[in-house]
């Protein structure tokens, strides 16, 4: 019998599609409502329901149950979608991919039950009433929150309704404000009404409005001392969570959620469930037949081997020969077969970006659309785990920095919605990943004066920058040129974390950028890190692999040519300044003699960096199939892994990443 442990795996391989299913179709009900949208939504939700009551969770099953019960109601009574239905589907399904990460990691279970009431709450609540978002927490206000729970406040989130008759609602607001601070101790965050659901009247935004308070005082005892204001129809209040963006609470009366976030959107399939991949049974025939000619040359070499010992051995060779050369050619079609079997398309990654983005735009106010082309693109389905957080990071800063607010595109002659396009195709050996958008470019003087201001370059060298290295800066550690912290983005950290983790894939990135036109990011990667060709070089005495993905070039120079820049070696190639090291001192290894005249040079690049690495001799290229170092080596940042030879030999792959940033 198949233990419970592998019936868990299935369960949540299972879970996993059908929650992608219902967020992509909600996301398309958004766009264009349409009754097999609601169809679709309601036959993934049956099926996790069923298989949720036979693993026996129950609050799965439950919470499946209400969004059944809602789908039913929209199929029935054909209401208009409104946003609050839309967002209200979307927390339930925050909530069901929380559920999922507790199954997976063995937590305990979230209390859904205000999710499930505000489902119950779609269907009775007539007339529809216009949500207000609850305040979603900046770092600075995150950490002022936990500094005061830490003190012994309690939080609290206050929904408060002004009456329609109310005159000066703003000023209201503020005294309002300042009360609550002086009931409870302190206000941390507020919220308005969005301008579109008060028709464009500022005033009208401060009829509803969201506070988180650190209170000393609990809920009942705040709420008897806040009422009884003439001016106010109605306060809730209940205890305050942070939750994922784009949740809201009603002034309905219905309880904000309180489910904390799902899991980042580079986490959306849960990890730490069983590593699997679904394989076309064409492909593992294939692989089968390839194994079975393997077996038969293996026979044809026993035979060939006996023959040899029995009679003369050079008769035989040419035999061994045939033989070889037919299983060179197996090995290397089974190689590449293998490969397929761990290549996913990309758009099982590029599927969880439309929610992000829509989640963004609302966050910021601004309308942004996001097109996808190419996600029919294989890749490793290693690199693609890898490359979530990266392009959530690009997203992001699209999203923030580089599409503006519609007044604005409008007053520049653009439309008022803002677009992101996010492409992938094949190019030669490499996956190229192309994330453009059309909003404002990249002000190189003003990335110039912000890394100035910041220390990370000096005035001499801010001079020699061209337009192109200085949009580069954005990925220095600590830049940003944010006027203030956001939760979306502001921390200088985001661009510095692309640029790593884009260079430990073995990628290149690039970026075109033109102001007032918009800003495209280019990453280049291998279709796989698993078998890699790689340059063979000697040093000291040494042969070490560098990636041929890094390597741009491959020169000779005099020792006459190397100059020094700022106290530093470098050479000029190509009409471009580029840092030059010895890379055995580099490495630390016994410097040899020079025989040449010569010094062979391998220019790396990473990313946006290039360098100069001067080796003792260049052997030649070969494919490579990377093997770890092992735990017991501990972590060597330089090294990326090692191989083996044809003569046995071990090889040391160097890091290309690591050693251009240092």
């Amino acid at each position: 019998m198949m233990e419970l442990s592998a019936y868990r795996d299935i369960f949540i391989e299972e879970l996993n599609e059908q929650l992608e299913r219902i967020d992509q179709s909600l996301l398309a009900l958004e766009h264009a409502p349409a009754p097999e949208r609601i169809a679709e939504i309601f036959r993934a939700a049956h099926t996790i329901k069923g298989s949720s009551a036979t693993m026996g969770f129950r609050e799965m099953s439950d919470l499946t149950h209400e969004v059944e019960y809602v789908l039913e109601w929209v199929r029935e009574k054909n209401p208009e979608i409104t946003g609050a239905l839309i967002d209200t589907l979307f927390r339930a399904l925050d909530a069901m991919k929380l559920l999922r990460s507790q199954y997976i990691s063995g937590a305990d279970y979230t209390d859904c039950s205000n999710v499930v009431a505000e489902l119950k709450s779609l269907i009775n609540r007539q007339p529809e009433v216009q949500p207000i978002r609850l305040p979603v927490l900046s770092g600075a206000e995150q950490l002022q929150a936990g500094e005061a729970v830490a003190a012994g406040y309690t939080l609290l989130a206050l929904a408060v309704t002004l009456k329609e008759d109310c005159q000066m609602k703003a000023a209201r607001h503020y005294m309002l404000l300042q009360r609550i601070e002086d009931v409870c101790g302190a206000v941390i965050a507020t919220a308005l009404a969005p301008p579109a659901a008060a028709g464009g009247d500022e005033d009208a935004r401060f009829t509803r409005f969201a506070v988180v308070a650190a209170s000393t005082k609990e809920r009942e005892q705040a709420a008897d001392q806040l009422s009884g204001d003439s001016d106010v129809e109605s306060i809730i209040i209940t205890p305050f969570q942070p939750i994922a963006s784009g949740s809201s609470v009603t002034t309905a009366g219905a309880e904000p959620p309180a489910v904390p976030p799902a899991a980042s959107t580079g986490e959306e399939r849960a990890k730490g469930a069983q590593a699997t991949v679904r394989v076309n049974v064409e492909r593992l025939d294939h692989l089968m037949n390839l194994v079975g000619e393997l077996l038969i040359e293996q026979t044809s070499l026993a035979a060939l081997s006996a023959a040899g010992q029995r009679n003369d051995p050079a008769k035989v060779l040419p035999g061994i020969s045939g033989v070889s050369d037919h299983m060179g050619s197996i090995i290397k079609e089974l190689q590449e077969g293998v490969m397929k079997t761990r290549m996913l398309p990309i758009d099982q990654l590029f599927s969880r970006f439309p929610r992000l983005v829509r989640d963004l735009a609302h966050k910021l106010g601004k309308d942004i659309e996001l097109l996808i082309q190419g996600g029919e693109t294989e890749l490793d389905r290693m690199i693609i785990e890898e490359l979530s957080d990266p392009l959530i990071h690009l997203i992001r800063n699209s999203a923030d920095h580089g599409i503006e607010t519609p007044d604005i595109r409008t007053e520049r002659g653009k439309p008022p919605k803002g677009t992101i396009t996010l492409t992938s195709f094949h190019e030669e050996n490499q996956v190229v990943i192309r994330l453009e958008d059309d909003g404002q470019g990249i002000d190189a003087g003003k990335i110039t004066a912000s890394a100035l201001s910041k220390g990370l370059i000096t005035e001499e060298q801010a001079g020699y920058l061209t337009p192109q290295e200085a949009v580069h800066l954005i990925f220095e550690p600590g830049f940003s040129t944010a006027s203030e912290v956001s939760e979306v983005s502001g921390r200088g950290v985001g661009m510095d974390i692309v640029r790593s983790q884009i260079g430990r894939l073995n990628g290149l990135i690039e970026i075109q950028t033109e102001p007032g036109r918009g800003t495209a990011f280019i990453i280049r990667l291998p279709l796989t890190l698993a078998i890699i060709k790689g340059l063979l070089v000697n040093v000291s005495g040494r042969v070490l692999i560098l990636p041929m993905y890094n390597v741009a070039e491959i020169v000779r120079i005099s020792p006459d040519e190397i100059q020094v820049v700022q106290g530093e070696q470098a050479i000029i190639n190509h009409g471009r300044i580029v840092p030059l090291s010895w890379l055995r001192d580099k490495l630390h290894y016994p410097r040899t003699e020079r025989r040449s005249k010569t010094i062979p040079l391998v220019i790396v690049r990473s990313v946006d960096r290039v360098a100069a690495f001067a080796v003792d001799e260049i052997i030649g290229n070969q494919e490579v199939v990377i093997k770890s170092l092992g735990a017991y080596l501990g972590k060597m940042n330089h090294l990326s892994g090692a191989t083996i030879l044809g003569n046995g030999r071990v090889a040391l792959i160097l890091d290309a990443s690591y050693l251009v940033s240092h």
